[in-house]
């Protein structure tokens, strides 16, 4: 195995992508997050309904926006219906939403010049109390969802948020706009909504472990290539780690690293068994907690995509 790393690094060493400052390496990593609800499977059609409250209105129009602009796997994920259908849908949206302004009159301590000299240039500070006038925009929604074969509610969540700003006198300050204020917080609700409906592809750098701590020398140089590697080719660096496990070096760092190359090729199963192994070797490294977690995720994402396309095209497949 030594003779193997060494004749490796001899190698690649001499490549220009191994020269430089040493930077953290990452792998990409594409998956499917899961609806935080799984009551919405297998809806495939969602109906808004009616949203009551001052802000009821413009809380469904968002969350109409959202739903509809979702795809997975280039497929729209729900047939929004809005308004009166002649169509029935699979379930109906509906809720409430206030938003409310508030101000109070207030005391506060401020930081404020007390003393200018002749150039009047401030050459005394002290924090005093001033007047001051407190503004506070309460949020609140209700959302739920029925489903019309049964009458059942399949979802029913609560969201809440809050802004204040206080503005003494002497402050160089400006109210932030109530209806921008209103508007964010009706955008966010939505988000959140549609997070929790449906699921979410995503596209992230997961960075690669890097420590040697307790490899021989030729090990630690051959796995620092495959590191190094990363930046410029992937795949090659993947092969090096695999490599280097057929050859019986066992190090957390390698089994992590060849559990995120499983994971990088879809290799879901495969992922999971060496990050459990990498578990096993350090239970106490965030980065594999954060994985298992991820490829579970990945999993049930996936697991809920194929039940909701049997029952779409009739266990036909697509």
């Amino acid at each position: 195995m030594n003779k193997l790393f060494a004749t490796a690094i001899t190698a690649l060493m001499s490549w220009p992508c191994f020269s430089g400052a040493a930077q953290a390496e990452v792998l990409t990593i594409e998956g499917l997050a899961p609806a935080q609800s799984a009551g919405f499977a297998d809806i495939q059609s969602i109906a808004i309904g009616r949203f009551g409250g001052s802000d009821g209105r413009e809380l469904a129009f968002e969350v109409e926006d959202d739903l509809t602009a979702i795809t997975i796997f280039d497929q729209r994920y729900f047939d929004v219906i809005g308004g009166r259908s002649a169509v029935q849908p699979d379930a109906t949206l509906s809720g409430s939403a206030r938003a409310g302004v508030n101000e109070y009159e207030t005391v506060e301590k401020r930081r404020r010049c007390v003393q200018r000299d002749a150039d009047d240039k401030c050459i005394s500070r002290k924090d005093i109390r001033v007047n001051c006038l407190k503004r506070v925009i309460d949020f609140r929604a209700q959302v739920r969802a029925t489903r019309f074969r049964d009458g059942r509610n399949i979802y029913t969540e609560s969201f809440s948020d809050r802004q204040e700003q206080t503005i003494c006198f002497g402050d160089d300050t400006q109210w932030a706009n109530d209806e921008t204020v209103i508007r964010t917080m009706l955008s966010d609700t939505a988000k959140a909504i549609r997070a929790d409906l449906a699921p979410r592809q995503y596209r992230r750098d997961i960075r690669v472990l890097e420590s040697r701590k307790g490899m021989s020398k030729p090990e630690a140089k051959f796995f620092k290539a495959a590191v190094k590697m990363t930046k410029k080719n992937a795949a090659e660096a993947c092969r090096m780690w695999d490599e280097a496990g057929q050859n019986a070096m066992v190090h957390v760092s390698l089994t992590f690293n060849r559990g995120l190359c499983a994971e990088q090729r879809g290799e879901l199963d495969s992922a999971m068994a060496f990050y459990r192994e990498a578990q096993h070797q350090s239970s106490s490294k965030q980065e594999i907690a954060a994985a298992i977690t991820r490829v579970s995720d990945h999993q049930r994402g996936l697991y809920e995509w194929d039940l909701r396309q049997s029952a779409r095209f009739g266990g036909q497949g697509q």
